[in-house]
């Protein structure tokens, strides 16, 4: 399995480059993380996907979050996502 490259979009050096990004054929039984960058309304919009993916596809969820908004999430979280989720969907909204 090719890894799985977790972009940061903030402000700073940029991620290095490990390899392109794995398209999933299925979401049938996969682990997906749910991050918040816990701006407002993130948890909601994360809470109604995850359940909706639930209910169609079976997936088992995680989730993640970061303590500030606008910083970036440290790389020990970054490993951990990338380790334990087939794919995962990001939400931060203002």
């Amino acid at each position: 399995m090719s890894p799985i490259v977790i972009v940061n979009p903030t402000s700073g050096s940029p991620a290095p480059e490990t390899g392109l990004r794995i398209s999933l054929d299925d979401l049938a039984g996969k682990t997906v993380g749910f991050f918040s960058n816990n701006k407002p309304n993130a948890a909601v919009v994360l809470e109604r996907l995850e359940e909706l993916l639930r209910e169609r596809f079976g997936i088992v969820a995680r989730r993640y979050s970061k303590a500030v908004p606008s910083l970036g999430a440290d790389a020990p979280l970054l490993d951990e996502i990338r380790r334990d989720c087939h794919a995962v969907l990001v939400a931060g909204f203002d």
